[in-house]
C-alpha cells in the first residue's frame, strides 16, 4: 500500500543516515522530503494518477520556444505583446501542429516511433507460462507488477505486449498511423485506438 512504501522508503533513509552518522542530512531529509505532508508532493505512490509529464520540461519546451523563435528580439516584452504572441503565433503553431499528428494522423509524433521501437523489441523476447500470473498481468487495465514496467518509460514489458498481439499485424507489431496511442494519468495507462474505429465513433457522434 502507499502506507507501507512510504513506511518502507523512510526507514531505508533513516538506515542510511544513521550508518553513515549523517544526522543533519536526516533531520533535512526528513523535514523537507519524508513527512506526510511533503511525501505526497513528490512521491508517486502516493496517488492513483501516474503523470505523463514527470518533470517540468514541458514547460521548459513551450517557452524555450517562445524565447527563441517569437521573442528572440525582444528581452522583456511588454505582457499584452507576450500575450498576443502566444495567441496569434504559437496557439497557431500547435494547433497546426495537433492537427497534423492527432486529428488527420498525416505526421507520426516522433515519440510514438520510440513507442513503437521498444513494443518490437518486447515483442520478441520470450515469456514463460506462469509469469503472467506471477505479475498479474492485466491488459485492460494496463498493469503489471514486473520490474520492467515499472521503470519502463512508455509503462511497456514484453508481459504486456505479448497479451495484446490483438492490437498488431500478423505478428504483433504495431504499423504506423494505424494505431492512436494514448497515454493516461489513471489505467488502463495505455490505449490504442485503431483509426478507423476512432473516425468510426467520430461519425456516428457527429450523425
Amino acid at each position: 500500500t502507499s502506507a507501507e512504501i512510504h513506511e518502507f522508503a523512510t526507514q531505508q533513509i533513516y538506515d542510511f543516515c544513521h550508518s553513515q552518522n549523517l544526522l543533519f542530512v536526516w533531520i533535512y531529509l526528513y523535514s523537507h522530503w519524508y513527512t506526510e505532508v511533503q511525501w505526497v508532493k513528490w512521491a508517486r505512490s502516493a496517488r492513483d494518477e501516474i503523470p505523463a509529464g514527470k518533470t517540468t520540461m514541458l514547460v521548459e519546451a513551450h517557452w524555450r520556444v517562445l524565447k527563441r523563435i517569437h521573442l528572440h528580439h525582444h528581452n522583456r516584452p511588454r505582457t499584452d505583446y507576450l500575450v498576443f504572441i502566444m495567441i496569434s503565433r504559437q496557439c497557431r503553431r500547435l494547433i497546426l501542429s495537433f492537427n497534423q499528428k492527432v486529428a488527420e494522423r498525416r505526421v507520426v509524433p516522433s515519440w510514438e516511433n520510440e513507442f513503437r521501437a521498444e513494443w518490437r523489441k518486447l515483442n520478441d523476447l520470450q515469456i514463460d507460462d506462469d509469469r503472467n500470473e506471477l505479475y498479474q498481468v492485466d491488459v485492460e487495465r494496463w498493469v503489471c507488477s514486473c520490474p520492467y514496467f515499472i521503470h519502463n518509460r512508455f509503462l511497456l514489458c514484453k508481459h504486456l505486449v505479448n497479451g495484446g498481439h490483438g492490437y498488431g499485424n500478423s505478428v504483433g507489431l504495431l504499423q504506423p498511423r494505424r494505431y492512436l496511442i494514448t497515454r493516461k494519468q489513471a489505467p488502463p495507462y495505455i490505449q490504442l485506438i485503431h483509426v478507423r474505429q476512432r473516425y468510426e465513433q467520430k461519425y456516428i457522434c457527429e450523425g
